[in-house]
């Protein structure tokens, strides 16, 4: 085996190098790491594919379900400097006939350091897994005899598939690897999204490959409504001119091997299958000094519940990130996504195998000039002012029907903005209605309804999305405090006045003091501070998490979806760093009991006063769906800042040029 992969990689190394001379396009790391943080190398993952495969440990059946850099620890890599030497490890979970096993391989010193079968959890469904079972379902008699009722005789255009339960639902859920499904025709679209074959599901033994139940509830009409937007005209509105923005002598930031400079900016950079673009090591140049902010920012965990009663559809409470862990966080881009003068990165993968999957595109890179004021002020007809410009990180993520663009936004300031962009097509059911559905009564109340008729039979069902990302802040340095401000009123007795605001400030000494929720009559800021820094005028030097409009849920705690999503219950967490919580979730969130990640770590309420202490925030929305979401999603925005307070010691961008 060993021979054949050296062999194979030989003959593919050639063809990536050339893919990767294309104009624009960049790898994420170089060939091989430059620093312990940096993504696995083609040449990395090879190892670790030998080393697995020639432990003895390997069957025809086990697979692939996540193999990612196990990251050192914090200590080691603050303490790294170029020219010395670079450990490396990979943390890999594996499925075997419905075990999920851990192992660690040493890739530096190419060796298995650890194999464990654990017990009590399911691993992520591999690629295999998710595409294997069209054929077994559609030739089963029970299933045959549900499209014989629906006059369905062409086989060729539908598929039938069954997926990950992130819920318990059904009792074999306790001993074996259950998927749960249906099937789709897509007769006359290239896409099956709003073709269900309605009130068919199935019940399938992962492992032992078989149908075990196939639940029919009655026949409700495909939707016949075609939506092919891959076809969509180009049609330019009247008067419409170009807009041609260019960089005659490149840009204006740097990418030496995954570290990043821009303006004052200093960030590593790499791809995560599990996650998407990891930031490590930001920090900001502030005239001679180089100074921390984020030690690592990342998305951590996506929970996206549906608002439907229906069989088929109550089960249907996602936990993204986790569930798909290999093929929906990166997906590749073009210029669609990005302007035309940005620079594309390319990134890594696993198949199921363990060998490296390459993917151009996977992230970009741009700077821009916004249009927008840094600052300005206008005093006695002099107006002074400064124009702003910001440099984006943007990757895609394409899981199942929604995509979602997720940007990382450095602006000259020293504010972070992250943004997420929903788009992609919403999740639709079949409806035996043909006009929209009045509200029917039930003991003469008005009954709510679950979802919005966006075309004939076709209803797409409410549902949440809540997004958390992971923010390790090192604000000047790791020992750390997060301190809350809170503007509470005052009554006085000045002149016409009754009443102003004041700010009390108080240190979050314990987790349960950080576990935090936004409230629009009881604002507050969120405020990090460093233990052993100050400013010229005394203040703590800080960073801030500033929240913008965002969804807050409000399911009974008691329901078994916000049981596995349960980090949205509360906007904001504050934990101590621990180089083992990583996923907001937890690790294994297929056929999760619930209540893993977040809740079970921080019911030791451990303190998180002056120390080095991780942020936890959720950007939610709740999509009541419109007609103009269909058939496919304008894509709509939602975002956060990381800005400094009391970090410097006037407005950095005072001496901004007048061109940006």
């Amino acid at each position: 085996m060993a021979v054949s992969v050296s062999r194979l990689f030989m003959h593919t190394r050639a063809l990536w190098l050339a893919l990767l001379a294309a104009p624009g396009i960049l790898l994420a790391q170089s060939a091989a790491p430059q620093h312990p943080l940096d993504g696995l190398t083609s040449s990395e993952y090879w190892a670790v594919h030998d080393i697995l495969h020639q432990s003895g440990h390997m069957t025809p059946d086990t697979g692939i379900s996540t193999l990612l850099l196990h990251e050192p620890l914090k200590s080691t890599v603050l303490a790294w400097k170029p020219g010395d030497p670079i450990e490396r490890e990979a943390d890999v979970v594996l499925e075997d006939k419905g075990q999920t096993i851990e192992a660690r391989v040493d890739i530096t010193g190419r060796k298995l350091e650890s194999w464990n079968v654990i017990p009590g959890v399911q691993a992520p469904f591999t690629t295999t897994e998710l595409h294997a079972f069209s054929d077994m379902i559609k030739s089963d008699p029970r299933v045959q005899e549900a499209f014989k009722k629906r006059g369905l005789t062409d086989m060729t255009t539908i598929h039938c598939g069954a997926g990950p339960l992130a819920l318990r639902v059904f009792p074999e859920q306790e001993h074996m690897r259950i998927g749960y499904g249906g099937c789709t025709d897509a007769d006359g679209q290239y896409h099956t999204w709003g073709r269900n074959i309605e009130g068919l599901w199935v019940v399938v033994d992962i492992t032992g490959k078989k149908v075990l139940r196939v639940i029919d509830t009655g026949i409700i009409p495909t939707a016949k409504y075609v939506g092919d937007f891959e076809e969509a005209p180009e049609v330019p509105r009247e008067g419409t001119k170009p807009i041609v923005v260019t960089q005659p002598m490149g840009p204006s930031f740097k990418n030496d091997k995954g570290e990043i400079t821009w303006q004052n900016w200093h960030f590593r950079l790499r791809l995560d299958s599990r996650v998407g673009p990891v930031l490590n090591l930001v920090s900001y140049q502030d005239g001679d000094k180089r100074r921390s902010v984020l030690y690592e920012g990342s998305f951590s965990e996506m929970y996206v519940p549906y608002m439907d009663t229906d069989e088929g559809w109550n089960s249907r409470s996602f936990l993204d990130a986790g569930e798909f862990t290999r093929d929906g966080l990166l997906r590749e881009m073009d210029t669609d996504d990005c302007p035309a003068y940005a620079q594309f990165i390319s990134g890594l993968s696993t198949t199921d195998t363990g060998t490296p999957l390459l993917r151009l595109k996977e992230a970009c890179l741009f700077e821009r000039a916004p249009g927008d004021p840094a600052w300005r002020h206008n005093e006695n007809n002099i107006l002074a002012g400064r124009p702003a410009r910001e440099l984006v990180l943007r990757t895609a993520a394409a899981i199942g029907n929604y995509d979602y663009m997720m940007d990382w936004i450095f602006q000259q300031d020293g504010t972070i903005r992250v943004r997420v962009g929903a788009t992609g097509i919403v999740e639709v059911k079949g409806s035996k209605d043909v006009v929209a559905p009045e509200e029917t009564m039930t003991d003469g109340m008005p009954t709510p309804q679950q979802g919005t008729l966006v075309a004939p039979n076709t209803v797409a069902v409410y549902h949440d999305h809540y997004l958390c990302f992971r923010l390790d802040m090192d604000v000047d340095g790791q020992s750390n405090s997060f301190m809350v401000d809170r503007l509470v009123p005052r009554k006085i007795q000045a002149g016409t006045r009754t009443s102003i605001w004041g700010v009390e400030s108080s240190l979050a000494k314990t987790e349960s003091q950080g576990v935090l929720d936004l409230d629009p009559r009881k604002p507050a800021m969120w405020h990090f501070i460093s233990d052993t820094q100050r400013g010229p005028l005394g203040y703590p030097t800080g960073y801030e998490i500033m929240p913008e409009a965002t969804a807050v849920d409000f399911l009974s705690p008691d329901d078994p979806s916000l049981k596995v999503g349960a980090f949205a219950e509360h906007q904001l967490w504050i934990t101590p760093y621990s180089p083992d919580e990583r996923y907001a979730a937890g690790v294994y969130v297929t056929n999760s009991k619930g209540g893993e990640g977040l809740p079970a770590w921080t019911r030791a309420n451990r303190p998180i006063d002056n120390t080095d202490i991780v942020a936890w925030y959720t950007l939610g929305f709740h999509h009541v769906v419109r007609i103009e979401d269909w058939p496919v999603m304008p894509t709509l925005w939602h975002e956060f800042q990381i800005r400094p307070i009391n970090f410097f010691s006037q407005n950095p961008v005072m001496d901004l040029p007048h061109e940006p």
